[in-house]
């Protein structure tokens, strides 16, 4: 395969393979440099490789096969960015260290922590519908503000000011309750 071919006109399976050769090990190194784990690596170079075809296909890459790995380290390293960037790897990194000292915990901490979730759940049922479905499925489910704005039929800017909107809310219940304790 050389440099200068026009990346469209290569076999798929022989370039996503040599693409995978030179940049795998290195997109491994990164993320573990980078608070990450191998499965990280593994998700974030399918995702990577992944959108980088889909804009060969599209017609938005036009270049060679160097050029094309390139292209290819720079999408999974903001990829892996933004994944530490979002509360949900931050909350998965929590859970998991928090995993560690388990049944640590002594009987008034954990009463506390009882009571605190119970204080949450009621302050987010005194939200409204649309609260709690936005809060739902960005924080339960976990999907994206571009995911919720679509099946919500709005735009991503208008669910993310809704979002913090609907936090205030929440955080606004869950201190009254707390209060009223």
């Amino acid at each position: 395969m050389e440099s200068q071919t026009d990346i469209r006109s290569i076999d798929t399976e022989r370039l996503l393979t040599k693409v995978y050769m030179d940049n795998f090990g290195w997109l491994q190194q990164y993320i573990l440099k980078n608070s990450g784990t191998l499965e990280d690596a593994a998700d974030v170079f399918q995702d990577g490789i992944s959108a980088a075809w889909l804009n060969v296909r599209e017609g938005k890459f036009n270049g060679d096969t160097e050029q094309f790995n390139a292209y290819v380290r720079q999408i999974c390293k903001y990829k892996w960015i933004n994944s530490l960037r979002s509360a949900s790897f931050r909350k998965e990194r929590i859970e998991a260290d928090m995993g560690e000292y388990e049944g640590l915990a002594d009987d008034d901490e954990a009463a506390l922590s009882i009571r605190e979730s119970r204080l949450l759940r009621a302050a987010f049922t005194t939200l409204g519908g649309k609260c709690r479905e936005l809060l739902g499925r960005f924080y339960f489910k976990r999907q994206s503000l571009a995911q919720i704005a679509g099946s919500m039929n709005n735009t991503e800017e208008s669910i993310k000011t809704i979002k913090y909107r609907c936090m205030m809310r929440l955080r606004k219940a869950y201190l009254e309750k707390h209060e009223d304790e």
